[in-house]
């Protein structure tokens, strides 16, 4: 990065990222220079429909406001469980190197389609970030962890969920509520407006503010067609009921697209994981994203983020590699953590052909030279997220599901 350009950007610092309804609403395209990678942001499906803002804002007024704190967390339908032996079910689970806290999905309640968030094969969480990314701390007083799953199979078409997970209260039995991602339509000439569900594969979430970043795999569907990052409004959420409840799958509350920001310039980059790094002194909050290659080392790219939870110009602000199967990476001062799927020698046989080995946790001192070993993970990481010293990660498999919280070794 260019001296000029570090020292606009550092007066970015000293103010707050919070989403507002203003902002950087003006589309625009950055050219990378060499070695880097441009996204492009757009706002609408395409020329024949008002932007996804406007249309949320449409579609809120046929169906009811809701809030995070006060509607979607103020009595959530299910509650988490202890984190036992780290497997529901026959065989072993592995416990994470310097566990600090955990929680099992709720083994009681269904969802909408009859299955068990622990155990069904029709959706798989992935991402992972909490209310210290999104605002340094709390929201409305509640410490809150943001999960995203995708749908698999037959439930590819119902699109994308988030969880989101009060661990203020009792740390037993975290509770927590189900939020569909979808996509605001409204035509130009149209005083209605509708929603779709989103079909992504939300493979990591970054919480800025009130916008909650996802990340896109390259995809069939338009707009997701290009990959890149998409950001959802808290503001903006809404609670359905009676056919649009049905057509939300028999969720009780939608978060509705906002903008996203898309590949440029023939990139073949693989948005496959997303954090938030706060961590740079001097330096603006940026959004981390990093691929999983079965191949080679992936790629890990910053951009940085300007004052309103937008991207400051779309342009990457540097690259580096991590290893192959990363499933998750975060960038911590002048260092970053991979988590790793490990694909070696296979692991207890739990009596059904599925045994994978225990998930590995890798510092990459000053992402220079090679990653080293920092401890293990639970079989099946996923995204990482970094909190005051501490990592949160996630499992992924049915019947070895587990959110959990580790201290780092420093």
């Amino acid at each position: 990065m260019d001296t000029t350009r570090r020292t606009i950007l550092r007066g970015l610092v000293a103010a707050p990222l919070a989403a507002t309804a203003g902002g950087l609403l003006v589309p625009s395209t950055a050219h990378a220079a060499p070695g880097g990678f441009a996204l492009a942001m757009r706002l609408s499906p395409s020329e024949y429909h008002r932007n996804w803002s406007a249309a949320a804002d449409t579609l809120r007024r046929r169906l009811q406001p809701a809030d995070l704190v006060r509607d979607v967390l103020r009595q959530p339908k299910r509650a988490g469980g202890l984190v036992g032996d780290w497997r529901d079910g026959p065989g072993e689970g592995v416990k994470p190197t310097g566990f600090d806290y955990g929680f099992s999905w709720d083994p009681d309640t269904k969802d909408p389609h009859g299955k068990l968030d622990g155990e069904t094969a029709q959706w798989y969480p992935q991402g992972i970030s909490t209310s210290v990314d999104g605002y340094g701390g709390t929201v409305g007083g509640k410490k809150v962890v943001a999960v995203s799953w995708y749908g698999y199979g037959t439930y590819e078409s119902r699109g994308a969920r988030i969880s989101f997970i009060d661990v203020t209260g009792d740390p037993q039995r975290p509770r927590y509520q189900h939020v569909l991602l979808v996509e605001p339509v409204q035509l130009h000439e149209s005083d209605a407006a509708t929603f779709n569900p989103v079909i992504m594969h939300a493979g990591g979430v970054a919480w800025v503010g009130n916008f909650l970043y996802v990340a896109n795999l390259p995809g069939r569907l338009a707009p997701f067609k290009q990959g890149g990052v998409s950001a959802f409004d808290l503001s903006r959420m809404a609670k359905v009921e009676g056919a649009d409840k049905r057509k939300a799958f028999g969720y009780d509350y939608v978060l509705p697209l906002h903008h996203l920001y898309e590949n440029q310039g023939g990139s073949t980059l693989r948005h496959s994981q997303l954090s938030l790094d706060r961590t740079r002194r001097n330096e603006p909050h940026s959004l981390v994203v990093s691929e999983f290659q079965e191949d080679r080392a992936g790629r890990v790219v910053r951009w940085s983020l300007g004052p309103s939870g937008y991207l400051a110009d779309g342009q990457s602000d540097e690259n580096w590699t991590s290893k192959p199967y990363v499933q998750g990476a975060v960038a911590v001062g002048n260092d970053a953590y991979y988590a790793a799927n490990n694909r070696g020698t296979k692991g207890p046989d739990d009596g059904r052909g599925f045994a994978p080995r225990a998930g590995q946790l890798w510092l990459h001192k000053g992402r220079t030279g090679s990653p080293t070993r920092s401890g293990t993970l639970a079989i099946g990481p996923e995204d990482l997220s970094y909190d005051a010293g501490r990592l949160w990660c996630l499992a992924e498999h049915p019947d070895l599901r587990r959110v959990y919280r580790i201290k780092l070794r420093r």
